[in-house]
């Protein structure tokens, strides 16, 4: 019997019908399955605390920098944070940290305020005597100004009047992070780079300095003073581990406050629970950082592209940037394509710190990750300098410095080695000396009595109140005696170049 239309259209409607049910059917399950996945991994996770749970009020907002609002107003407010944050931990507090090391307990070995000469999670100036550039140093995601310290101090010895920014959200504890904007991050770094050019003699360079998140917040301010009269415009970049581009999955951190929603489980909003140890760092994550980071990246990458498509970013200025070559929070190819290709000046530079090539490691290490990042590196039209740390030898630990410079290739040997448990570098150690008190060898952290540097724990799984990557990942830079050679040389270079240029007198018009 033929098919008739009418008999043919009923079952393409029952056939489209059904494939409507089976794909609402498929999203509630997928989103059943998300919502229980979720949930069960924030159940499993520790209670939250005071400093997760609560934050100082007077923290400062994007909405604070009205007109008149300057540097010295963020600096004061900041001690109304400080202050307001003191409160809590010797208030409510106070009965959560009872005989446990925590930052949040004072005298404990973790006290902010009693480890070192000053608490490093507060803004710092740090004045030579004779400023010839300035430099606004922004650090990471649930840092604070303390990794960037060591930067600071080397550059203050060259004659760079440094500013070290707590950017809001960070410093105090947790929950701060877990309430803060882009917006707010923005702000501050505007607030900060005026003052900054304020305190500078007439026409001495400016340098933006960014470790990690800070990194893509010295991007994102250079690229807004492109288009905004009212911003110092920076002479030159300097980059620590930038986050310029990472995973995609963090996308997915935005869906934390429904997830908590609808299982009424506040620990959704986090995913990392732990003792507070660390002073100038957080250890518990919440998720609002990986939302307000990953959006911060989208959001340069989305200018970069816009700047470049109008024949903007020819205003950019030079960019070093210092970078391992394996790194699990940025993707190292994308700082590449996103940034690098698109700048147009030849003296920016990527300084690249390879895996320990020695031959016993060879077959121990993961390598694809050269599948992304080695042609694009190995291209005759690279348009910027290279610089590559690695090994002199497969059967050396000794290390040198391989430069490419357009068509110009040179090998420089460094009085550096490899330490002989160490397989990479990581995201966390690129500005931090070996000899960092907090974060160095065994032997720098004796002054404190706190070896986060170089802790080595053993015993069973699931037992500690720390993440394993405490231990793991490598915190501090075996070869940051380079870093600190060439970074002052490289900024020599430009900033000598830039303080010419704005001493040249303006060119007289041709006569008549």
């Amino acid at each position: 019997m033929s098919e008739t239309p009418s008999f043919r259209r009923r079952w393409t409607i029952r056939l489209i019908s059904l494939g409507a049910i089976s794909a609402v059917v498929t999203i509630v399950l997928v989103v059943a399955a998300l919502l229980y996945g979720w949930t069960a991994f924030a159940r499993s996770l520790p209670p939250l605390r005071g400093w997760q749970l609560d934050a100082p009020e007077s923290e400062f907002v994007a909405a604070d920098a009205v007109a008149g609002y300057d540097f010295q107003d963020y600096l004061d407010q900041e001690g109304e944070v400080f202050t307001e944050l003191k409160a809590l931990i010797v208030g409510g507090w106070s009965k959560e940290v009872e005989d446990q090391p925590s930052r949040f307990r004072p005298g404990s070995a973790c006290d902010p305020d009693s480890i070192l000469d000053r608490n490093w999670n507060r803004s710092f100036l740090l004045q030579p005597e004779k400023p010839k550039a300035g430099i606004l140093l922004l650090h990471g995601l649930s840092d604070s100004p303390y990794s960037v310290r060591a930067i600071g101090e080397d550059l203050v010895r060259e004659g760079y009047l440094v500013v070290g920014l707590r950017i809001p959200g960070h410093g105090t504890c947790p929950g701060a992070l877990a309430r803060v904007s882009r917006a707010d991050w923005r702000a501050a770094v505007r607030v900060a780079a005026r003052g900054l050019r304020d305190m500078l003699p007439a026409g001495a360079p400016l340098v933006l300095g960014g470790y990690s998140n800070g990194g893509a917040l010295a991007v994102d301010y250079a690229l807004s003073s492109l288009g905004d009269d009212s911003l110092p415009r920076a002479d030159a970049i300097v980059l620590w581990s930038p986050m310029i581009g990472i995973t995609r999955l963090a996308r997915l951190t935005r869906l934390h406050s429904v997830i908590a929603s609808l299982s009424g489980e506040e620990r959704a909003n986090w995913s990392e629970i732990g003792a507070e140890i660390d002073p100038f760092k957080y250890v518990s994550w919440p998720m609002n950082a990986s939302v307000q980071a990953w959006t911060m990246t989208d959001e340069v990458e989305r200018e970069l592209a816009r700047l470049q498509a109008e024949g903007r970013l020819k205003e950019m200025p030079p960019v070093l940037a210092f970078q391992s070559a394996v790194d699990s929070t940025v993707i190292v190819a994308d700082l590449i394509t996103r940034l690098f290709d698109r700048l147009p000046d030849r003296r920016s530079e990527m300084v690249l710190f390879d895996l320990n090539r020695s031959r016993w490691l060879g077959d121990l290490l993961r390598t694809s990750f050269e599948n992304a990042i080695i042609p694009r590196l190995r291209r005759p039209d690279l348009p910027f300098r290279l610089a590559l740390v690695t090994n002199t030898a497969p059967e050396s630990s000794q290390v040198m410095v391989r430069m490419r410079d357009g068509a110009e290739y040179s090998e420089t040997p460094l009085d550096l080695a490899w330490p002989t448990d160490t397989y990479s570098l990581s995201h966390l150690a690129i500005p931090f000396s070996p000899t960092d008190p907090v974060y160095g060898t065994a032997e720098a952290t004796e002054v404190t009595k706190l070896p986060l540097g170089s802790l080595d724990l053993r015993g069973e799984t699931g037992v500690l109140m720390i993440p394993s990557s405490m231990m793991l990942r490598l915190r501090h830079n075996p070869f940051y005696p380079y870093l600190r050679t060439h970074m002052t040389e490289w900024l020599a270079e430009v900033v000598t170049a830039a303080g010419s240029k704005r001493a040249d007198p303006p060119a007289k018009p041709p006569p008549a």
